[in-house]
């Protein structure tokens, strides 16, 4: 998890999220950190109650989850995501770091973008039997362990292009005033065709696409904390509100001000 970056960015309306699940996260051991980001584990119990659709701007890191009947590879949604929740569940995620998960794969990372296969497409196991094993134990700790051997089981080789990757998507969320891919090509001294590339290899979208999500996470994030849209958009480094409010609208389904009205009850 990035330091000093609140971890729930992504997670829409999240205030509200938070009443109908609960979420946890966990760091990997020290010789599976190349490849995980962080494990995450929701928990569900709205028995008597509707249906919650929780949407997601999902993180530019492909996702091995767990859940009972649908465990699956959920490469990245370019458009926000949409999970329902009902009745009661749970559900043990895997977050690959950015490009990571190409190293398992072993295909180009964009054959899995807007996707979901199977979780025995890359890992010899017995989904049905796995969940059951998993879901059969009651304390977190055990069930990271038990997702952790199957990581370990067919761990590959390192591949020292995913840090290159990292560095590039860690600057993306630290500096707000990068809004260009030319300024990260300037400053990596990479090539812009070779970047563009080596994200559509690697992570699935492209640098451009990781610069705006992480935008909107913020953006997301400062219209529930009330911020002004005007504001909002200078400060992310638009130069003007239309042009803010398009791309808002594109990765949320919503403009600024219609989503900031959804906030209210």
């Amino acid at each position: 998890m990035t330091k000093g970056r609140n971890p729930n960015r992504g997670i829409l309306h999240y205030d509200t999220a938070k009443t109908k699940f609960s979420l946890t996260r966990h760091l990997p051991s020290d010789d599976l950190c190349f490849f995980v980001q962080h494990y995450w584990l929701v928990e569900w119990d709205l028995r008597g109650q509707d249906p919650c659709a929780q949407e997601v701007l999902q993180h530019p890191g492909i996702n091995l989850v767990f859940e009972r009947g649908h465990s699956r590879i959920s490469g990245i949604e370019s458009k926000k995501s949409a999970h329902v929740l009902q009745e009661e569940g749970q559900i043990v995620g895997v977050l690959f770091r950015p490009g990571a998960f190409r190293c398992y794969y072993k295909a180009p990372a964009s054959a899995l973008t807007d996707r979901i296969i199977p979780v025995s497409d890359c890992f010899a196991i017995d989904s049905g039997a796995f969940e059951r094993r998993l879901f059969g134990m009651e304390d977190k700790k055990l069930r990271i362990g038990l997702v952790e051997s199957l990581l370990r089981q067919n761990m590959p080789e390192r591949d020292e292009t995913v840090e290159l990757i990292n560095d590039v998507v860690d600057t993306v969320i630290h500096d707000r005033s990068l809004v260009k891919v030319e300024q990260l090509v300037h400053r990596f001294s990479v090539p812009k065709r070779t970047l563009q590339r080596l994200f559509h290899d690697y992570v699935g979208v492209s640098p451009k696409w990781v610069i705006q999500r992480y935008r909107m996470h913020e953006a997301g994030e400062l219209l529930e904390n009330g911020m002004d849209i005007a504001q909002l958009a200078l400060a992310l480094g638009y130069a003007d509100q239309a042009h803010f409010s398009k791309d808002f609208k594109s990765a949320v389904g919503k403009s600024p001000l219609q989503y900031v009205r959804s906030l209210r009850p």
